[in-house]
C-alpha cells in the first residue's frame, strides 16, 4: 500500500490545490493519505522532493498490492506486475535503465 501511496496517489496529491482554511486565509496542507502510520500530504511531498531524478532509479521494496497485483517499481515510477495463469503482465515499464531494478524486484 505504501507504493500505491507514493506511486499512484502522488499525482493526486501534487495536483490537488491547497484549500483556504476557516476563511482566515490560512492554507491547509491539502489532501493526505496515511500508510503504515506515516501521513503523506501535498506539502510533505514537495518538501521531500519525491519524484526527483534519484527516485526514478532508486529501488523500492517490491510487495503485493492486492490479489495478483504486485508493485515492482522504483521510489517514484510505479511499475506493476499482474500474475496470471496465462502469463505475467508488466504495466508501466518505465525506462530501459530501470530494467535491472524491475527484474530484481520481480525475482
Amino acid at each position: 500500500m505504501k507504493a500505491v501511496a507514493r506511486g499512484l496517489l502522488v499525482g493526486l496529491l501534487v495536483v490537488a490545490p491547497l484549500a483556504a482554511q476557516g476563511g482566515r486565509g490560512a492554507q491547509s496542507p491539502g489532501p493526505s493519505v496515511t500508510v503504515n502510520g506515516q501521513t503523506w500530504t501535498q506539502q510533505s511531498l514537495f518538501q521531500r522532493n519525491i519524484g526527483g531524478p534519484d527516485d526514478m532509479t532508486t529501488a523500492f521494496p517490491p510487495h503485493k498490492v492486492i490479489g495478483n497485483i504486485y508493485y515492482v517499481g522504483t521510489k517514484s515510477l510505479a511499475v506493476f506486475l499482474i500474475v496470471t495463469p496465462a502469463g505475467n503482465i508488466l504495466v508501466n515499464s518505465t525506462y530501459e535503465r530501470n530494467v535491472p531494478i524491475i527484474q530484481k524486484s520481480i525475482e
